[in-house]
């Protein structure tokens, strides 16, 4: 599945009859999953240009390229629940109209320290908006771990929610995770962080090979 201007699928050798064209308002179903193709707010992607070397495009008067020609956010309805995936988006009010036409479960945000002169990952305020506009249960901030010069603290979304989650009447939480964990709705809807199994489930389950119990 690719945008229109995006090769990643073909330059990672997907066979060319999996990658699909699409565009806001597509949709198709995958099994037991529906795909929506919704608007995306991704404000960077529409002012850069597709070439970084001489033959590099100049934008400097230009109209900025339609949107939907770059880039689109997902809706995932699967039977276990709906994944909004917002990609590379911006906070856009669009946002709320997307939480009145769906229903969304789980909410993913790109989230990230933007270094100065940079506006390119939502802030750990943007994502608590995103989350309220799309009036989501769960909301799980991703990128912050993936590029060094964006890294964030997602202990700040957290501040920030325990802040006003009552003057707002927040009906959704965060959830944070770590490399290598799952997430699994709705089993894990309750949960606010991913923690690795700490193990030694089995303590005392056998004699203990020690001297004396005074050395426990």
């Amino acid at each position: 599945m690719r945008h229109k201007r995006d090769v990643y699928a073909r330059f990672w050798g997907v066979p060319e009859e999996r990658c699909r064209v699409v565009k806001p308002g597509d949709s198709f179903k995958i099994k037991d999953t529906e795909i929506i193709c919704l608007d995306s707010f991704d404000r960077t992607c529409i002012v850069t240009t597709d070439s970084t070397g001489p033959d590099r495009e100049e934008l400097t008067g230009k109209c900025p390229t339609d949107m939907d020609e770059k880039a689109v956010n997902y809706l995932l309805k699967t039977p276990g629940g709906n994944i909004y995936h917002s990609g590379d988006s911006h906070f856009s009010i669009y946002f709320a109209k997307h939480g009145k036409d769906y229903d969304v479960d789980v909410a993913f945000g790109s989230f990230g320290e933007n270094p100065i002169g940079m506006q390119d990952k939502m802030t750990s305020t943007d994502i608590l908006r995103m989350a309220e506009n799309l009036q989501c249960k769960v909301v799980i901030p991703i990128h912050w771990d993936v590029w060094t010069n964006f890294q964030a603290d997602c202990e700040e979304i957290k501040l920030l929610y325990d802040f006003k989650k009552d003057r707002n009447e927040y009906k959704f939480h965060p959830f944070f995770w770590q490399v290598g964990g799952r997430y699994v709705y709705p089993q894990d809807k309750d949960k606010l962080y991913f923690h690795h199994r700490r193990g030694f489930e089995d303590c005392f389950e056998h004699p203990q090979n020690i001297p004396f119990r005074s050395c426990l």
